[in-house]
């Protein structure tokens, strides 16, 4: 009888064996493909990296700057302070703002982070540092006191420039310090927001967040979006589940949908690894 049940528990043990193997492939086998030129997963609360893919890889940002703008802009920044759109701000590709309008920096940064205003982005790194220049030297001690090792910033909207770039790891690392900051991640996380300016006076502008995940993934809470030719689809997405946050950042997508697409799969293939 003690020889039967003896072999009957070896034989347990080598099954339970098989079905940990099993499990452990069928993780391994979850990890999606990834069009992006490069894209990585990481633990919010932790660091730890959950996938990567050419992570440490030199990209364009695009408007996933503005996350780095928007951190400053808080650390430094009152958000009651009145910001004046400089000619230069009111200069830039896609912007609503005009030379000479006022509102208030959160709203500035709330304008900037939901519709991606690069105009706005400008005008808040000239009202935080004084002119661009400046502005860009803070982003990048900033970076590097996040350990950033593959990052230099030379504007604060992300417009394409040779000396302007970063990894996914990178901005994974500044989304991650970001999200800890509660306003951050209330404004990166709003699906829409109304801008109400000083001057023109009763002017007020409707701007709805170009990360689409913050309404179709769910427990996403926060995301920044980026495209410009050079770069192409870019993203940063946060989503929490049964207490734990995880980061994703895709870059070079080939268009703006897949960018998001790719990102929800790799949150759904990080939540499963946990």
């Amino acid at each position: 009888m003690r020889c039967g049940q003896g072999l009957v528990k070896k034989l347990c043990v080598l099954l339970l064996g098989f079905c940990l193997l099993g499990s452990v492939t069928l993780a391994e086998a979850a990890a999606p493909v990834i069009t992006a030129d490069a894209a990585i997963v990481m633990n919010q609360q932790t660091g730890q990296v959950l996938y990567a893919k050419n992570a440490d890889k030199r990209e364009y940002p695009a408007s996933m700057t503005k996350m780095m703008t928007c951190l400053l802009a808080l650390e430094k920044g009152n958000p009651d302070t009145v910001v004046e759109v400089s000619a230069d701000a009111a200069d830039v590709e896609c912007t609503r703002l005009h030379a000479g309008d006022e509102l208030r920096l959160a709203d500035c940064l709330r304008q900037m982070m939901t519709v991606s205003d690069n105009g706005a982005a400008t005008a808040a790194g000239e009202t935080i540092a004084g002119n661009m220049t400046q502005f860009a030297a803070m982003m990048n001690a900033e970076a590097q006191a996040l350990g950033c090792t593959g990052t230099h910033f030379v504007n604060a909207n992300g417009m394409p420039d040779a000396d302007h770039y970063s990894t996914a790891h990178d901005m994974a690392r500044i989304a991650c310090y970001a999200l800890g900051d509660t306003r951050f991640r209330a404004i990166a996380g709003l699906d829409a927001a109304r801008i109400y300016y000083i001057r023109p006076a009763g002017r007020v502008e409707y701007c709805e967040n170009t990360n689409e995940l913050l309404e179709t993934y769910p427990g996403c809470i926060a995301g920044k979006t980026g495209w410009t030719n050079a770069a192409r689809g870019c993203l940063m997405a946060a989503a929490r589940r049964h207490g734990t946050t995880l980061v994703t950042v895709v870059m070079h997508s080939q268009d703006e949908d897949t960018r998001f697409s790719e990102a929800a799969a790799l949150l759904d293939y990080g939540f499963s690894q946990q």
